[in-house]
């Protein structure tokens, strides 16, 4: 019977939507429908409060032409240059992406007459590595996408596929590209993914790494083949030599019990 090792910390974040990038290329968007254009500091006056608000005379109101879903040139070129890049990395052996924009519209609150559009852009990237990519080879695919991509609305997904020695292992970022990403951490990320990776008896490897780049605050799930508590002791401690040591284990061992 295989028993499942789940490693975490349940926290409360104050996060409503993870992969919106609440930041400034959100905010280019916004300047972009402002008349005048793109930049922009001045506001347009509100038009005549005598003319009917749209919400007058509808009660769920869909502005009229709803904006087209374009991405914003600035981001645009952010993840173009940022996907070049990591594709340019030594072991990289595949690297995608997807990125969407959703416009949404709704009244001004300053103007009855007046809509404001605001564009949600999310970027999506993933990458495999080769099979035997070294750990600092892994970690330099975030801290190279930090460099390029100073928003929230980013996640990656890192996988080293199963090679003789090892099984496979998957990381995902999960919106922490609005900073720099040490190369020491990420590093030290993919070196924990990789001793695990060959630790005797484990049979899955998945780790998630939060926005705010705590790997304590993030999980590692671990595959383990036996419920014998002297191998599943061992597999702890190995975990313990690792950047996942300080992680908060809310799963269970064996015998149902959290060390």
């Amino acid at each position: 019977m295989r028993s499942r090792l789940v490693i975490g910390l349940l926290v409360a974040l104050a996060c409503t939507v993870p992969l919106t990038a609440c930041s400034a290329a959100e905010g280019l968007a916004r300047d972009a429908l402002r008349p005048g254009g793109s930049g922009g500091s001045e506001t347009a006056a509100c038009p005549s409060d005598e003319a009917p608000a749209p919400a007058a005379a509808n009660p769920n109101p869909t502005p009229d032409p709803t904006p087209a879903p374009t991405l914003d040139p600035a981001v645009a070129s952010q993840v173009r240059t940022a996907l070049r890049q990591v594709r340019a990395l030594p072991a990289v052996a595949e690297a995608t992406q997807t990125t969407t924009n959703t416009p949404s519209s709704a009244p001004d609150p300053t103007c009855s007459t007046r809509w404001v559009t605001s564009n949600h852009f999310a970027s999506r990237f993933t990458v495999t590595m080769d099979p035997d990519a070294t750990p600092a080879q892994a970690g330099a695919v975030p801290t190279t996408m930090a460099t390029e991509l100073a928003w929230t609305g980013v996640s990656l997904t890192l996988t080293v596929p199963a090679d003789e020695g090892h099984i496979a292992s998957t990381v995902h970022y999960d919106g922490t590209f609005d900073q720099q990403i040490p190369l020491s951490t990420s590093t030290a990320v993919a070196q924990g993914l990789a001793t695990l990776a060959t630790t005797p008896h484990v049979t899955g490897l998945e780790a998630s790494i939060p926005y705010t780049m705590r790997v304590d605050y993030g999980s590692l799930v671990i595959g383990v083949d036996s419920e014998d508590q002297g191998i599943l002791d061992r597999v702890r401690a190995v975990i313990h030599t690792t950047a996942f040591a300080d992680t908060t284990l809310h799963g269970a061992f064996g015998n149902g019990a959290k060390p």
